[in-house]
């Protein structure tokens, strides 16, 4: 049996003096992070965003049908990417209405991490830093990145760095 909480990683941030154009927006970001993919390489293979009011006025009922087209990757089970939108919920729910860091102006990032280690990295101090550092900003290239709200992106894999 997989423990996909094993596998599949949340981690969020939240932009308290936001840009203009990314206030009131979540934005998502899915990684897959391979045992031989450097940690400090693992790039977005899915960018999207939303305004947060249309994940609060449906979040009982909200299905991220953004993450439909990453069931068709063949490294990830339906199961896993299911566990991803189950978590992703219940993240993004406990932060827009329990967190009091949290207003209608901030802009909220979700990094989501989809992890295949048939061995320990070679670094683990950097690993367990990476996955559990959640107050900083472990992932300070993304919140840079473009993201089309209206255009889901998945892009190529690089076979020269995958192994299977």
């Amino acid at each position: 049996m997989d423990f996909h909480g094993e596998t599949v990683s949340l981690n969020h941030q939240i932009d308290r003096n936001p840009k203009p154009e990314d206030a009131g927006r979540i934005k998502v970001y899915v990684s897959i992070l391979m045992s031989e993919y450097p940690i400090r390489d693992c790039r977005p293979i899915l960018a999207f965003s939303l305004p947060a009011r249309e994940f609060q006025d449906s979040f009982t009922g909200y299905r991220w049908e953004q993450l439909n087209c990453l069931e068709d990757d063949e490294r990830l089970s339906i199961s896993q990417v299911d566990f991803a939108r189950t978590e992703l919920s219940r993240l993004v729910t406990d932060v827009m209405f329990y967190s009091v860091k949290y207003s209608p102006y901030c802009a909220l990032s979700i990094y989501i991490t989809f992890k295949f280690n048939d061995k320990p990295p070679a670094m683990v101090e950097e690993y367990k830093s990476l996955m559990e550092d959640t107050t900083t900003t472990k992932y300070e290239e993304y919140k840079h990145l473009p993201v089309d709200e209206s255009v889901m992106r998945i892009q190529e894999p690089n076979w020269n760095v995958f192994h299977f």
